[in-house]
């Protein structure tokens, strides 16, 4: 496996940095203790929207917290080489997640999610991506939950809007870059950054207007 060579990896969201060297990646810790990774150095600490009054421009709503949420996960228990080897995967190579939701929802599901949902602004995990060791993210955004105007979901205006808004937020910072061909990704794992390539997992909004295909 060489430098560039990519790890593919379909996963179900981001908790893990993404570095171009192990000292950059991987923090000391307490003995029999997971290692825990720090975040990118190209990641200042944006969130979602920051650039926005909360509660005149959108819903002042507690999200869930992106880092401790739940216990860590401790991985294999790898000893010698092998521990060394997987650090150096992960920290050298081009890692991409296949599949992922990397969206941050309310901290109080039951009693905020469906505000949240219909306020079309659904917040993208800058701080858990940039601990996540990928290097690229293919990004499903709200899929099903994608009910701003609707309760059927996946309707034409909600979709256009969901992956506007996120496109707008995104340009706010530049940590995350849109991917749009595979050279962004190469250009990513180059200087620190993550590439983020926007999906959905269904064709539900195109109904029979193929030029749709177009837009998107």
């Amino acid at each position: 496996m060489t430098k560039l060579d990519p790890v593919l990896i379909d996963c179900a969201g981001p908790g893990l940095c993404h570095a171009t060297s192990l000292r950059d990646c991987w923090s000391g810790t307490d003995e029999g203790s997971a290692p825990v990774l720090e975040p990118a150095e190209k990641y200042t600490g944006y969130r979602s929207y920051s650039y926005l009054d909360v509660g005149s421009d959108y819903p002042d709503i507690k999200l869930a917290p992106q880092i401790g949420r739940v216990p860590a996960y401790k991985g294999l228990e790898l000893a010698g080489d092998e521990d060394g080897r997987a650090r150096r995967l992960l920290a050298e190579n081009i890692v991409i997640s296949l599949h992922d939701h990397p969206s941050v929802f309310p901290d109080d599901l039951d009693g905020n999610l469906r505000e949240y949902i219909r306020s079309g602004r659904e917040a993208t995990g800058y701080q858990g991506l940039a601990r996540s060791g990928m290097t690229a993210v293919f990004d499903n955004v709200m899929d099903g939950t994608c009910c701003i105007s609707s309760p059927g979901g996946w309707k034409w205006q909600d979709v256009i809007h969901d992956l506007g808004m996120r496109m707008a937020d995104l340009a706010h910072q530049d940590y995350l870059v849109k991917v749009e061909r595979v050279a962004d990704i190469s250009g990513a794992h180059e200087s620190g950054r993550m590439g983020l390539v926007f999906g959905l997992e269904a064709a539900t909004m195109i109904e029979n207007e193929v030029d749709r295909l177009d837009i998107l």
